[in-house]
């Protein structure tokens, strides 16, 4: 899982190189084709199946999925918010999970999840610094241009919260797919939204920022076999908690060769976010499962 969180690392910084001079949607689209075909090829040796059984629970995981690889996108695009402080925002889908497993899942809130909630929402007034807690202390901003500061932050958490609720519907839906069936059909979804909306802003991109896109497709599907291999032979806590070096990794990465470097503020923030993530990941497998119903 280590491997599979800088791997979803460097999807992450090289979809922030590749939207220099691509549209955001192009990156998403190149990505989610080459995801589709990482799905395929790994289906094929392995003989699983990729015929949809229930086609409901598939379009519903689908559809929330690129819903928030949109939002994921987008975010990445902007130049007004540090690539660690985006993908901090991106992990906060495990709390929001947590706050909708009441609702969608029939799970009682616990105590650890009321920890998590506050824990991770300071992290997050730690990252994006609002100007009427922090005065002049506002994030690192690094360029004008593009989506703006709320924008960028919006569509993080926005990402975040679809992708909890996709984590429903990947339950569910994997209760009669296949692992190889289930990100072949989402990522052919996602490349046909993703085209689509290309169509709006028909740029293309520079040689150099075409081979950033294509890195940061098969960055992602290498991602995703790792990550659904540590799964498959790790407990769940323990594969969660290193989903979290995705975190540093892009942090690191974003100081180091982007020149994004955090303030200490910023890395507590962080930090709180991380915590608050792995109180829920902890919780969520010490607690015994409640029989489907």
């Amino acid at each position: 899982m280590a491997a599979g969180a800088v791997l979803f690392a460097l999807m992450n910084f090289f979809a922030r190189l590749a939207s220099a001079s691509a549209p955001w949607a192009s990156v998403g689209a190149v990505r989610a084709l080459i995801g589709a075909a990482v799905a395929f090829a790994v289906a094929r040796s392995r003989g699983a199946p990729l015929v949809a059984t229930d086609r409901r629970a598939l379009f519903w995981r689908s559809a929330f999925g690129t819903a928030s690889m949109l939002g994921t996108f987008y975010a990445l695009s902007s130049r007004t918010l540090s690539l660690g402080d985006t993908v901090t925002l991106f992990n906060l889908s495990p709390v929001f999970l947590a706050l909708l497993a009441p609702l969608l899942l029939r799970e009682r809130t616990t105590t650890a999840t009321a920890i998590a909630i506050a824990l991770s929402l300071g992290g997050v007034v730690l990252v994006l610094r609002p100007a009427f807690l922090f005065g002049d202390a506002a994030p690192l901003m690094l360029s004008s241009s593009g989506p703006s500061l709320a924008a960028s932050a919006l569509s993080a958490v926005l990402a975040a919260v679809f992708s909890s609720v996709a984590m429903v519907m990947l339950r569910r839906a994997g209760k009669t797919e296949s692992p190889e069936a289930i990100a072949f059909h989402f990522s052919l979804f996602a490349f046909v939204v993703m085209s689509l909306l290309a169509l709006l802003d028909p740029r293309l991109p520079t040689l150099r920022d075409a081979g950033f896109m294509v890195a940061a497709g098969v960055a992602a599907g290498v991602a995703q076999i790792a990550m659904s291999r540590a799964y498959a032979l790790e407990r769940a806590a323990r594969v969660g908690s290193m989903s979290y070096l995705a975190v540093v990794a892009s942090a690191v990465l974003g100081a180091a060769v982007l020149g994004e470097r955090p303030s200490a503020l910023a890395v507590g923030g962080m930090a709180l976010v991380v915590a608050g993530g792995l109180v829920v990941t902890f919780a969520r497998d010490a607690a015994p499962m409640d029989p489907d119903p």
